[in-house]
């Protein structure tokens, strides 16, 4: 007899004891503007974005991490181009001092990180999402075709008759 299983809601998970939360039908967001005044490499960012599967995990209430997301990687793309024209600065006693807009580029690339771990943005984000990543699917045949050597080729039409799973299948068992 099947286990009973637990009243909706109350479900919790075996390996860390928190509550099993689903997703519940239609509240993804869907793909909207990105707010004005975005540099190109972010705008290219918001739209692969939506391109790929974490899009699938936006709600209404991580719509406001999505948009400090993107705020804060085109802080960071306008902060460490700005820096980069100019490493080094005179500092406050004449010395040479890294620019201090790499600190600045540092403290967004900190909130961009920290929004990408809640959206999902990246293999080991997307995983402990619980997003599957597959590249590619293949057939039997495409796989038998990738891993056999060109000795393992058979004719198709014949069935090798040393192979006993093959003999089986067919209902003709030699006791030879």
């Amino acid at each position: 007899m099947p286990r009973a299983k637990k009243v909706a809601g109350t479900a919790v998970d075996a390996r860390n004891g928190q509550q099993v939360l689903g997703v519940v039908a239609g509240s993804k967001v869907e793909k909207f503007a990105p707010p004005r005044g975005l540099s190109k490499p972010a705008k290219d960012a918001w739209g692969a974005f939506w391109d790929d599967r974490p899009a699938l995990l936006v709600t209404p209430a991580a719509k406001v991490v999505l948009l400090r997301w993107i705020d804060a990687l085109d802080r960071y793309l306008r902060t460490i181009a700005e820096a980069d024209t100019q490493p080094l600065v005179t500092g406050s006693q004449g010395q040479e001092v890294i620019n201090p807009l790499y600190k600045v580029a540092e403290q967004a690339m900190t909130v961009v990180r920290d929004c990408e771990k809640q959206l999902g943005i990246g293999g080991l984000n997307a995983a402990s999402l619980g997003l599957a990543a597959i590249s590619e699917q293949r057939s039997l045949a495409s796989m038998n075709a990738r891993y056999s050597g060109p000795d393992d080729v058979e004719d198709e039409d014949e069935p090798d008759p040393r192979d006993p799973h093959l003999k089986v299948v067919s209902g003709v068992v030699d006791d030879a």
